[in-house]
Formats: C-alpha cells, sequence, structure tokens
C-alpha cells in the first residue's frame, strides 16, 4: 500500500514539474524561435544598400518603402534610437495568392513583408525578420505552404549574410 501511495505522490509531482518546465522552456524559447536576428558583415549603410538591391534584383520581388525609424521616432518627440531602417518589400504573386481568399485576408496585417536594420550600441549591424519556418506552422494549411515557398525565397535574399530559416 505505501509503495502505491509513493508511486502515485512521485507520478503527480513529475508530471506537475514537467509542466512547469515545459512552460518556462515554451516561455524562453518562444521570441527567439520565431524572430530571428542575424549578424551583417556590412557596415550600417551598405547593409541597407546590399539588402534593398537583392531583393529588387530577386525575381517578382521589390521593395515597396524604406523606413527610417529614428528619423520617424524623433519627429514625434522620441528619443534617438540610433541608425534603424525598416525595409519594406513584396512580392505581388505570392501577395495575391495568399490574399484572394477571404479566410486568408487576415494575415494581411503582416504584409507587406519586411526587414529591420539597425546599429546595436557596440556598432555591430544587424537583420531581424519573422522566422518563416516557425510562422508557417502556426497556421498551418495553405498559409503554410505559401510562407514556405516565401520562405525559400528569402533565404535566397539573404544568402549574402549565410541565414536559414529553422524550426530551432
Amino acid at each position: 500500500m505505501k509503495t502505491k501511495l509513493l508511486i502515485i505522490v512521485t507520478l503527480f509531482f513529475g508530471i506537475i514539474i514537467g509542466i512547469i518546465f515545459s512552460g518556462i522552456f515554451i516561455s524562453v524559447s518562444t521570441g527567439e524561435m520565431i524572430l530571428k536576428e542575424i549578424k551583417s558583415p556590412y557596415d550600417f549603410d551598405k547593409t541597407v544598400s546590399v539588402l534593398s538591391s537583392r531583393i529588387n534584383d530577386k525575381e517578382g520581388w521589390h521593395v515597396t518603402g524604406i523606413i527610417d525609424q529614428n528619423a520617424e521616432v524623433i519627429a514625434h518627440n522620441g528619443d534617438a534610437i540610433g541608425n534603424f531602417k525598416i525595409v519594406k518589400y513584396c512580392h505581388g504573386a505570392y501577395s495575391s495568392e495568399m490574399l484572394i481568399d477571404d479566410s486568408r485576408k487576415k494575415i494581411g496585417n503582416m504584409m507587406p513583408k519586411s526587414f529591420a536594420v539597425y546599429e546595436k550600441s557596440d556598432g555591430q549591424v544587424f537583420i531581424s525578420t519573422m522566422n518563416g519556418a516557425v510562422m508557417g506552422k502556426l497556421f498551418g494549411g495553405e498559409i503554410e505552404r505559401i510562407i514556405e515557398e516565401v520562405s525559400l525565397e528569402i533565404e535566397d535574399i539573404l544568402r549574402f549574410v549565410n541565414f536559414k530559416f529553422t524550426l530551432f
């Protein structure tokens, strides 16, 4: 009888501890999984220039705008954040494929796609983007298929920084 009770109590506490540690792991790793930060081999201006050129040179893709986030912040009463630009880009065929169906129109709030290019206080330049491998899995179905196709092309655009999307 004592042995059965010990097994039940141990099992119960093992499950509770497993749930707690799983929650902590998911909480800590989710941000790293969804957002990808890539170190650039170039200075800030060259990174923006190379990235924009690679987008525009990739068939079907084009830069729709570049936002100087530092200038925007300062113009609207914020403190200077340093070199920080948002490169917005789009692919007409993928956009229409994604948005033509009413059930997928909600994904439009994530369009056009964008990269953030920024310089940290130590002078290193980074590019950040959403992780297409994870984003696709979150939505599933046709959205996942389209995002996977787009992700392969984004990997090619980011080849100059040796980038590859991963689930982890």
